[in-house]
């Protein structure tokens, strides 16, 4: 069926099509005309920068180090591997004798830690390799378990909120000194990160100039009270955006509530997909979805986010 908008304005805010590694020349084949592809860990970060060289019309490179990975990075130049472990993971698992090992022995199948002047300058480098570049994918994950290294299943073990945060901010350091806009991944974290922005804000600590929360699952209040606003004081401020994709978000019922709060100048739309296959028919998926919640032809929708999206990355598409 022939699209209702323009293809040429379709702007994908945030997209993990590069993991699909045996078909990524297919990203340049894509419909969709802007697409923000998210680094998530160390391995990924130059597949991303090899295709913002490829495709450098199409592809918005995001590099960054996403919560479910950040327990490889350390914050020590010289890491001990077990002791960096011990103190950044733990076991939410039963209280039971016979797993009274369980985190030791799940510790000894990781690999060594990342350390910091390794990773940090990784990032750095990238941001200034590639200046449209923005951070992302990035954030706080209240819920994730790490995965067992040889079943690849759910474990039950978790990084701590204290080490994922001061990895978050580490990277929104970057983020903020470059002022590049952040992609962000918040699960379960609204009111974290909303005390992490009133604390940098009110410690006059720099920021990123846009954040955007990414298939945002979160409330109507926290949409409204971090848009009621911009949060500023004193110099230091942030425009927080919100985005939603049809993968992730389909399945809230509240999703055109959630969409619906969300002011126009502060909305994006996403595909938050694996594979370049597919990833046109999600992008006219959430279009559909954000034109019936906004009561907006889907010409409307691809307009006005291509607007907001062009605002959110900082420069001319």
């Amino acid at each position: 069926m022939e699209a209702n908008f323009l293809w040429s304005e379709t702007c994908d805010a945030h997209t993990h099509a590069h993991d699909d590694l045996e078909h990524l020349e297919e990203i340049g084949n894509l419909k969709t005309n802007k697409v923000c592809l998210m680094g998530t860990r160390l391995e990924d970060l130059d597949v991303v920068s090899k295709l913002a060289t490829d495709f450098q019309v199409k592809v918005i490179p995001c590099f960054g180090f996403h919560p479910w990975f950040c327990h490889l990075l350390s914050l020590e130049n010289e890491p001990e591997s077990k002791f960096h472990y011990q103190t950044i993971l733990k076991d939410i698992g039963p209280k039971d004798p016979s797993r009274s090992n369980y985190l030791e022995e799940f510790i000894d199948t990781l690999p060594l830690p990342k350390p910091f002047n390794v990773w940090y300058s990784k990032l750095e480098n990238l941001f200034e390799t590639y200046p449209n570049s923005l951070l992302g994918e990035v954030g706080l994950d209240k819920t994730f378990r790490l995965r067992d290294q040889q079943s690849k299943k759910l474990s039950q073990v978790q990084t701590t909120m204290q080490h994922q945060t001061v990895i978050f901010e580490k990277q929104l350091d970057l983020a903020a000194k470059y002022k590049r806009a952040v992609s962000m991944h918040c699960v379960q974290s609204t009111g974290a990160i909303t005390q992490l922005l009133d604390r940098r804000i009110n410690k006059q600590e720099p920021l990123p100039p846009r954040i955007c929360l990414h298939s945002f699952g979160g409330s109507v209040d926290t949409i409204k009270f971090l848009t009621k606003q911009k949060k500023k004081k004193e110099g230091i401020s942030v425009d927080i955006y919100f985005s939603f994709s049809f993968v992730i978000n389909d399945k809230y019922d509240r999703l055109p509530d959630l969409i619906r709060a969300v002011p126009e100048d502060r909305l994006l739309i996403e595909t938050d997909y694996h594979s370049p296959f597919g990833l046109d028919d999600y992008m006219a998926m959430i279009i559909k979805l954000v034109s019936e919640a906004k009561e907006w032809t889907e010409a409307m929708t691809v307009e006005k986010t291509r607007k907001n999206f062009v605002k959110f990355i900082g420069e001319s598409v």
